[in-house]
Parts: structure tokens; C-alpha cells; sequence
């Protein structure tokens, strides 16, 4: 596909160039660290994702690179697993498998999140850290996960907008072109009405890449023996957290 390391076209080519001499010529401190980690693959992403205006791509890569430095006062590599330990023990969100593509899987088990209850920052710090363990998964060739938003027992509380609202942002700002399917798996009739509203939070080719889907048809995305029996799969995977605790 073209667009992509080692399938670019002559004019691709030489617009990854400018944007590289551009990144090259940053004088910021802040973000020194994160442009010595900045690869082809990486860059690629935010030109695709800005169809291949130099300006906006290089304006949006900046500012995610800014993110990285700066979130939360630690930076994406500054999260440890202490700092969301009590999102790591309710399990509510895992990775496990590939989908037909090769791609990672991760499951968001969406009734074990409690908005009532919650840290909302843990909870951002969280996301990051599960897109971060995502992309450590990626493998040559393979540059999207697939996600199964489980909406099982789904009720009021565990609807939390401020934190949709983020990861709506992770997507689209700071990890573009990392998403290849959102499978929206046994939703309600309650979130029918929400998804209305979340549905204007995400630029057409976002929005293009959700499915609402039942147990049934999880195997036209993902093979069986990389589902859990629960998901009429074959795989005998249960997630346990056997990560520290935090005294």
C-alpha cells in the first residue's frame, strides 16, 4: 500500500524529506529526546493522516511530540505500571490475540469501568500506557491494532465522557493511523443515544473504521483460536493481573 516505508512514490518520498529537514531544524528542548526516536514509520503516520500537507502534518507530529514529552508532568515513557496499578487489577481492558491481519487485539471490557468511581487522571494515564504497550506489539508490516469495545452489562455509570472524549483525542492527535477496526461488540439500546454524541467527536476516517457488531460476527475479524470461549473462540486465555502492588 502505498504511503507506507518501502512503498513510497517519488513525490512521498521527497515530502518525507521535507518533513525531516523541518523536524531536524526543531530547537526545543523539550522535545529533543522524542525527535532522536522519531523514525520514517512514525513520520509516515501524520502524513497520511493530514493527506500529505506538509504544513498541517508537521504542525500536528510537533505537537505530539510535545505530548510525549510532556503528559502529566512525566511524559508517555514516564508512566510505570504503579501509576495505573488499579486499572491494571479491574481488568477492564487487555490485549490478546490477532485479528485476521496480524494485528493486536485489545478488548475493552466496558462494564468493569466505574466513571462514579474513578481517578479520571489514572484513568488518561492509562490509556496512554495501553496505546504504548500497543504499539510495542507492532511487528514489521503490521502498523494498526483492531479494538472490541465489549458493551456487555453496559449501564449508565460506566459512561464516562470526559474519558471517551480523551481517547477520541489519542486517536486522532496524538497516535494517527494506529487504529485499523473498532468492533462495538452487544451494545444496548442505553448507548445508542451516546454513541450520537460520540459520533461527532470523530473525523470521517475515524468514524468509517467502527462496526457495531454481535458475539456471532467477531470471527469474521478475528480467527477463532484467537477468541476466548466467551467470544465463541477456542482460546482458554482469562486475563489475571500478576503485575506489583503498590503498598
Amino acid at each position: 500500500m502505498s504511503g507506507y516505508v518501502g512503498n513510497l512514490s517519488p513525490e512521498q518520498e521527497h515530502q518525507l524529506g521535507i518533513i525531516k529537514s523541518k523536524i531536524a531544524e526543531i530547537n526545543d528542548p523539550v522535545v529533543e529526546k522524542e525527535i532522536q526516536q522519531l523514525d520514517d514509520s512514525m513520520t509516515l503516520r501524520f502524513l497520511r493522516a493530514r493527506k500529505w500537507n506538509l504544513k498541517d502534518s508537521f504542525d500536528m507530529l510537533y505537537e505530539a511530540l510535545k505530548f510525549r514529552a510532556t503528559f502529566q508532568d512525566v511524559g508517555v515513557e514516564g508512566i510505570t505500571e504503579s501509576m495505573v496499578v488499579n486499572e491494571l487489577k479491574s481488568g477492564k481492558s487487555y490485549f490478546h490475540g490477532v485479528d485476521k491481519g496480524g494485528r493486536p487485539v485489545c478488548i475493552v471490557k466496558t462494564s468493569r469501568h466505574d466513571s462514579y468511581n474513578r481517578d479520571l487522571n489514572e484513568s488518561m494515564r492509562y490509556c496512554v500506557y495501553v496505546m504504548e504497550n500497543g504499539k510495542s506489539m507492532l511487528k514489521d508490516g503490521i502498523e494498526t491494532c483492531t479494538l472490541i469495545f465489549d458493551m456487555s452489562d453496559f449501564s449508565s455509570k460506566n459512561m464516562d465522557y470526559p474519558l471517551v472524549k480523551f481517547m477520541v483525542e489519542l486517536f486522532q492527535k496524538f497516535y494517527p493511523e494506529s487504529l485499523q477496526k473498532c468492533l462495538i461488540l452487544n451494545a444496548p439500546w442505553i448507548f445508542m443515544g451516546i454513541w450520537h454524541i460520540i459520533k461527532h467527536w470523530l473525523d470521517p476516517n475515524t468514524a468509517s473504521k467502527v462496526s457495531f457488531v454481535k458475539t456471532k460476527q467477531l470471527v469474521d475479524y478475528i480467527p477463532k483460536d484467537q477468541l476466548e470461549s466467551s467470544y465463541g473462540g477456542t482460546s482458554t486465555f482469562k486475563y489475571t493481573y500478576e503485575g506489583k502492588e503498590v503498598k
